[in-house]
């Protein structure tokens, strides 16, 4: 094992300079007392648990909850369970796991966070009413038939009236009525949450 020597300067400036400059020597600059650590990762340990580091930007935050903020608009951090994503669309996908689940289905007791979840819910079939996609196309299509403009066309039935976007199930049109991409809104397929709703005798009449 190579024999480690003590270095001597002859003043302090020149200390300072070697211990800077070193990597052998891992130093909290920002201590009173200047603690010298034995690894980088000790130091970055240290910065972030009484300095409130962002070791990524390299900044440091007056308390935690500073931090935090910075991490959430930042770093795509979690606020309600502290997780960090990749990206900020699997932030959002990942958040609607905490969102309360308030909007209940047209046709049974179950409960689900958004319209889209609900209306996805019926199409896969998992709904004890019977209903599944091919009973909602139905339903959506008979809607259309009856109380829909002059001239509508079955291959706008899932078309957003706002932007122009097309989809092929009423939950991914409902999806993109909730997002921020447009300014389309949920209420207005109402009158079709309605129609579905009032017409559950009918599951099993469109069920072929």
């Amino acid at each position: 094992m190579q024999a480690v020597f003590p270095m001597h300067f002859n003043h302090v400036a020149g200390l300072e300079q070697h211990v800077a400059n070193s990597y052998k020597h891992h130093v909290c600059t920002h201590c009173d007392h200047q603690p010298d650590y034995e690894t980088a990762g000790d130091l970055n340990q240290h910065l972030e648990e009484s300095h409130n580091a962002c070791l990524e930007c390299n900044e440091l935050f007056y308390d935690e909850e500073d931090l935090i903020q910075h991490d959430v608009e930042v770093h795509n951090r979690c606020p309600t369970c502290q997780r960090f994503f990749d990206t900020p669309s699997n932030l959002i996908n990942h958040e609607k796991v905490h969102q309360e689940k308030n909007m209940k289905c047209l046709a049974c007791p179950r409960m689900f966070i958004s319209n889209s979840a609900m209306m996805l819910h019926l199409e896969h079939g998992t709904c004890e009413s019977g209903a599944n996609l091919r009973v909602i196309q139905n339903l959506v299509a008979d809607w259309y038939e009856e109380y829909g403009p002059a001239g509508h066309r079955h291959e706008d039935d899932f078309r957003c009236e706002n932007c122009g976007s097309h989809f092929n199930h009423l939950s991914a049109l409902l999806q993109h009525a909730e997002s921020e991409t447009c300014d389309a809104a949920v209420w207005d397929f109402y009158r079709i949450f309605v129609h579905i709703e009032y017409n559950q005798d009918a599951f099993q009449l469109f069920d072929y």
